[in-house]
């Protein structure tokens, strides 16, 4: 029978290598490895946490796993029997882990996010319930909730796609999805307690799609793998003692003092990064604060700190790349020049995902200037979806779909139109015509 591990109880007790444990079977990254060797049948759960060979969830995820594995035990036993002292409060570890945080909204002010936690597995506590007096509709109540406790699995999963998926599928991904989680898109309505747990998947959901597009953080984000074949494979060889076992595990990890170097020079350059970057944000220059906070994560992409101020970051740098984008858009279509302000609406649509308005006016620069039709289709359905009932969306869509030859199609948006409109003049016109 397995043994049931209690991390916040198991902390205080000394862990060792297994008896039967050939450690240089094990295939293990260097801090691993690194880790692996510190157990010594001395040191407690806690004090290795302590190490900073890992971040301290990364090294709760080692222990527990080679803890299942039988790669280490616990020095006073496996049966799990002695715990922490009876005077140690039972929720301490839990205690120390639910720290509050803030996050900024867009106007400024600081909001509480007690609700919705994100904590070391990725997961989120306490979430709401289910409230059908808010504005927002069962569905997307509950598609929040379903997004929220997945927000522990790796970045590539969120956003839905494969590993290796290229640029553009991610894009398009993180587009569609940002279509119905981007916070702006509930402005003013009343979300009660999903309005933390809306900006938490929102950030989440960008931090995902930033760092997997940047070639550089994506390698680095994606090259701790899980340890697989863990489990010593001795077969009928003879088990090492555990000194033995210790002895060739740290002749093995000797190697790995020249990367403990590296690491900790990377380690202190990320810092660097990131308390640039802190200070560029400080300062309201957005885009120079996100380029230094994904250094810093290029650097150390293990730091859970740097990639959760990131979402904050570049959240602030996309409004105002947008915002940019938008102010030369307008400067080109006033002066008439219209393919170029198709062009900038277009990019600017990909930050703000939110605005029905927005993708309205570039898929009809998109059908009139630029005649691209398959993409003048996808931003009029994307502002018909956001805001379905404006009868000027329905009756754009629908004189697209005339062009596009797609008659039905059409006819269902302009009958959309008399449904919202009965008086609509244009619409009955259509009808005729088709």
């Amino acid at each position: 029978m397995r043994m049931k591990i209690e991390p916040d109880q198991d902390r205080e007790r000394v862990l060792r290598l297994a008896a039967d444990c050939e450690p240089t079977s094990l295939r293990l990254s260097p801090t691993e490895g690194y880790l692996l060797s510190r157990i010594d049948g001395q040191l407690t759960w806690d004090a290795l946490r302590k190490m900073g060979a890992l971040p301290a969830d990364a090294v709760d995820a080692c222990i527990a796993e080679w803890l299942k594995e039988s790669i280490i035990e616990f020095a006073d036993g496996a049966d799990g029997e002695k715990r922490k002292p009876s005077g140690a409060p039972a929720n301490e570890q839990k205690a120390e882990t639910k720290t509050t945080s803030q996050s900024d909204t867009t106007d400024g002010k600081k909001q509480s996010v007690e609700a919705t936690r994100v904590i070391s597995s990725g997961a989120i506590e306490d979430l709401p319930e289910i409230d059908e007096s808010l504005d927002l509709s069962v569905e997307q109540q509950q598609e929040f909730l379903d997004f929220a406790k997945g927000l522990g699995r790796p970045y590539h999963e969120i956003l839905g796609t494969p590993m290796d998926a290229e640029a553009r599928a991610i894009k398009k991904a993180y587009f569609q999805l940002s279509k119905r989680f981007h916070p702006d898109r509930y402005f003013r309505r009343n979300t009660g307690a999903f309005s933390d747990l809306i900006e938490v998947c929102f950030k989440r959901l960008l931090e995902a799609y930033e760092l997997l597009s940047d070639p550089v953080t994506r390698a680095q984000v994606q090259k701790a793998q899980p340890v697989e074949d863990t489990k010593a494979k001795a077969g009928t060889k003879k088990p090492l003692s555990a000194a033995a076992a210790r002895r060739r595990l740290r002749e093995r990890v000797g190697q790995f003092s020249g990367h403990k170097r590296q690491l900790q020079d990377q380690k202190r350059k990320a810092k660097s990064f990131f308390e640039s970057g802190m200070t560029s944000f400080r300062e309201e220059r957005w885009l120079e604060a996100a380029g230094s906070v994904r250094l810093a994560i290029a650097f150390d992409p293990d730091n859970t700190a740097y990639r959760e101020s990131f979402g904050d970051v570049q959240r602030r740098a996309h409004e105002e790349r947008s915002a940019v984008l938008l102010k030369q858009a307008n400067g080109a279509f006033e002066m008439r020049h219209l393919s170029e302000a198709y062009e900038l609406f277009n990019d600017a649509v990909h930050y703000r995902p939110f605005d029905a308005e927005l993708a309205h006016r570039t898929a009809t620069l998109a059908w009139t200037v630029g005649e691209d039709l398959k993409r003048a289709k996808e931003l009029a359905r994307q502002a018909v979806d956001l805001e379905p009932e404006s009868a000027e969306f329905h009756g754009t869509l629908g004189q697209i779909f005339v062009e596009a030859e797609m008659i039905a199609n059409a006819r269902r948006e302009f009958e959309a139109v008399l449904r919202i409109d009965p008086k609509d003049k244009d619409a009955k016109a259509a009808l005729r015509r088709l």
